[in-house]
């Protein structure tokens, strides 16, 4: 993770954490105000100046983050190997991390893993030669499927266990197409705000791209980008 990668990481963790005191700052005081409300004493208008400070905050920090989010171009976030991937290799890292009960396929080309590695994972590994958003969909359609269907895997679970879910849609290929290169800028936190979260990933010649995260962000779906993070350093680029 370069230096630049990790300052904007912290700054939106920042921002994250800050955001949820405020919501909780207001939320306490406005409940201690009205209390206090019906006593004759000057703490009532104290409590109700801390959540109107909290308040005009919380609008000042979605503000930023809005104007950011217009004003700043952001691009996928690349990390790079020493040498190009290959597609058997992918497979193979992630056969070595399953057994083959975890394991499926509707063809050569589109893969499905179910592991545990930092997360609860799904993963659906995607091969093509010129991607296209809506073959990909497809194919991935129809391999989840097949993956619910034959490993009995359950749409419902807890809010306690999703936490920690997240499925990963992995597109190999030799040329980064503008429809790939578009689907991958794309803001990550649309997918990680899920209750199983999802991340897009590129994998092109020697380069691993991920969507950038900026603009409102909640520190679940932080926790869970720097878990994707994570991921790529140990078992993609550290293989």
């Amino acid at each position: 993770m370069t230096e630049e990668l990790k300052l904007h990481i912290k700054k939106l963790q920042n921002r994250a954490t800050l955001s949820l005191i405020a919501i909780l700052s207001t939320i306490i005081s406005i409940g201690f105000g009205i209390l206090f409300l019906f006593v004759p004493s000057f703490v009532a208008i104290i409590f109700f100046a801390i959540a109107i400070i909290s308040i005009l905050y919380l609008i000042y920090c979605s503000r930023v983050a809005k104007k950011e989010a217009k004003e700043i171009v952001y691009k996928p976030v690349v990390f790079s190997a020493n040498k190009n991937f290959s597609f058997e290799e992918i497979v193979g890292v992630f056969e070595n991390l399953t057994d083959k009960e975890n394991q499926l396929s509707t063809s050569n080309d589109v893969l499905f893993f179910r592991l545990n590695k930092i997360f609860k994972l799904r993963t659906v590994l995607y091969r093509t030669e010129d991607f296209n958003k809506k073959d990909f969909d497809n194919a991935k359609d129809r391999i989840n499927k097949k993956a619910n269907k034959e490993l009995n895997i359950s749409q419902w679970v807890n809010r306690m266990e999703a936490g920690n879910m997240m499925r990963f849609n992995i597109i190999y290929t030799n040329i980064l197409n503008d429809a790939l290169y578009q689907f991958v800028s794309q803001n990550a936190t649309r997918n990680l705000t899920r209750v199983e979260g999802i991340i897009n990933i590129a994998i092109v010649s020697n380069q691993i791209l991920i969507p950038p995260i900026y603009g409102e962000c909640d520190l679940a779906e932080i926790s869970r980008y720097k878990g994707v993070i994570k991921f790529i350093n140990q078992v993609l680029l550290n293989r």
